[in-house]
């Protein structure tokens, strides 16, 4: 959480809106394009083929952002029947948003791997720019494999849910499009109980171990 009313939340926040604004644009984009090739064009008519993270922002969630430390984009709204596969498109569109943000993590790490072979990181984090340009190539890694994660719980409205909801028998998914109405409560609970703690973190960690692996 920023406290984004003193001094030194407010820089973090700002050291950190660059690398939250990455993982939001390439997220969406990612939703908007594949969407695209499966024969939405819609999107382009939206605006939504850009990496732009201004055309990517709901205000609502960039402040949650900020005054409570998560948040969410603006939805991209997907005109499913242009699919011809209507359940396959669905998932796949809703699975290009969380592994773009891990392939992005990777390409980052990799980005950070060459710094250090090449013995470019030592002079980069002695100035202070380069020193915060390297945490920010950090926060980014970090950032993408915590939204890869999250979006792939596998509740409604997550992206995992539609994943999920693809390779379900014809009456479970009956059963699970019932468990949207109350997918609020539940996620609620999922989180203030720290369940989700207890789910999402040691994902992410393993995540990031096998990345500092790389490195």
């Amino acid at each position: 959480m920023f406290n984004i009313f003193s001094k030194e939340g407010l820089m973090s926040f700002i050291y950190t809106l660059p690398a939250l604004l990455i993982c939001l644009a390439v997220h969406e984009f990612a939703h908007a394009y594949t969407a695209y090739k499966l024969g939405d064009k819609s999107q382009k008519a939206l605006g939504r083929l850009t990496l732009d993270p201004f055309k990517h922002i709901d205000w609502m969630g960039f402040l949650c952002i900020a005054l409570c430390g998560f948040g969410w984009g603006k939805p991209v709204s997907v005109n499913s029947r242009s699919f011809k596969n209507e359940s396959k498109g669905i998932m796949l569109t809703s699975l290009a948003g969380p592994l773009s943000n891990l392939l992005l993590a990777i390409f980052f790490t990799i980005v950070l791997k060459i710094l250090i072979v090449t013995g470019a990181v030592g002079p980069l984090i002695s100035t202070s720019a380069g020193g915060i340009l390297t945490q920010m190539l950090l926060l980014t890694i970090q950032f993408n494999v915590v939204f890869a994660v999250f979006n792939m719980i596998p509740l409604p409205p997550f992206d995992g849910s539609k994943v999920l909801r693809h390779f379900l028998p014809y009456k479970a998914k009956q059963s699970f499009d019932m468990l949207e109405r109350y997918s609020f409560i539940i996620i609620v609970i999922f989180f203030i109980s720290g369940i989700g703690n207890y789910i999402i973190l040691p994902l992410v960690n393993l995540i990031l171990q096998g990345l500092m692996f790389i490195l």
